[in-house]
């Protein structure tokens, strides 16, 4: 194909615009080509016709970015997808052709568009929609969480253990011959020996043994909570629960998130108690990892890679359900200096996790 001298841009919803200039807009490329028929003095396509392949690469970019939802979200969206495709210019908000293509001969016209997708509004009308977001305020679930922030302080790797054997065995033969001639009879007797060894073994690989800098963060709770609170759930801080009802520290777990990714039964069992004497019936809690920093390729910013895993309970019978696990996922966050970078990428992924937990839940018809 050849690449245009200028971007085109051939369609932006202005008034989406002012509202989504701080938006997460997630990027698509996608790729169309029809047919046309030529006109009477021209044997190029018609605007109508360009136009067409346009939007017919929006709906390919929208499928794309469709077939990368969550389960859960998915999930949601299926029972809403007539509402996206009839309103699709309010979450596909820019359409801009990288590059175009026309064969005359076989009367094609090709178009290699990158399309913006409004990540929030679409996470907004799922929510708004949704079994939780539809109450009332002030009838939703109460829900508490403990999410850290992880920063990796001592990594000791092990050495591969081999164990060689060797089995060597010693045969030894022998065989004696009788002549006889005439009166005479003679003997003789032939020996013989070879060896055998058979060889074997095993390799022990041990993990590496990762010991971690914990820290909570306000930036995360606030994050998350907006996330949850907007979708119908009624946000309880931890430290409130404990303060109330007793229960396990907040920093005893994030004592034991510094050393492993799960909570020990003691610790867990605690904090499930105090959650509900306060008859707050949803706990979750999880980690965010920080990654090192590189430099992005496109942008040159600084790029840090966050890894989030949550996990959610409901704690309404007498045994608590895991009714929601989110992650490992990775995140990045893009600044000008690593600072920056992270903590960009720790509200991203903190969201994104809050978001997934809330698809699930509303998948389940949890409110």
């Amino acid at each position: 194909m050849k690449a245009l001298n200028t971007i085109k841009i051939f369609t932006l919803v202005g008034a989406l615009l002012s509202q989504s200039v701080f938006a997460e807009l997630s990027n698509m490329k996608a790729s169309v080509t029809i047919a046309y028929k030529g006109g009477l003095f021209s044997s190029e396509p018609s605007a109508e016709i360009k136009k067409e392949a346009v939007e017919q690469a929006r709906l390919v970019a929208w499928k794309k970015y469709v077939s990368k939802m969550s389960g859960a979200t998915k999930d949601m969206y299926l029972s809403r997808q007539d509402m996206f495709l009839d309103n699709l210019s309010d979450y596909v908000v820019e359409v801009i052709i990288l590059d175009d293509e026309l064969d005359k001969k076989a009367k094609k016209y090709s178009v290699v568009v990158r399309a913006s997708i409004d990540e929030s509004a679409i996470a907004s009308v799922l929510r708004s929609t949704s079994a939780a977001g539809s109450q009332n305020t002030g009838d939703g679930s109460y829900f508490s969480f403990v999410f850290v922030t992880r920063e990796v302080d001592n990594q000791r790797s092990f050495q591969d253990k081999k164990t060689n054997i060797t089995k060597s065995e010693s045969v030894a033969s022998s065989e004696t011959k009788v002549a006889i001639s005439g009166n005479n009879i003679s003997e003789s007797s032939d020996e013989s020996s070879f060896s055998k060894s058979t060889t074997g073994g095993s390799v022990e690989r041990k993990a590496d043994k990762i010991t971690y800098i914990v820290a909570s963060s306000q930036d995360i709770n606030v994050a998350m909570s907006n996330i949850l609170s907007t979708a119908g759930f009624e946000i309880v801080e931890y430290d409130d629960v404990v303060s109330e009802c007793g229960g396990t520290e907040r920093e005893v777990i994030m004592e034991e998130f510094s050393v492993s990714d799960d909570m020990s039964r003691e610790t867990r069992k605690g904090a499930i108690n105090g959650n509900r004497e306060c008859e707050v019936p949803l706990f979750a809690a999880g980690t965010l990892d920080i990654g090192l920093s590189d430099i992005d390729p496109v942008s040159g910013n600084k790029r840090v890679y966050v890894s989030a895993r949550a996990q959610v309970w409901n704690l309404e019978k007498r045994l608590p359900k895991k009714v929601a696990s989110v992650g490992p996922v990775q995140y990045s966050g893009l600044g000008p200096d690593a600072k920056v970078a992270m903590r960009n990428a720790l509200n991203l992924a903190a969201e994104k996790a809050a978001n997934e937990i809330v698809a699930i839940l509303n998948s389940k018809g949890i409110r």
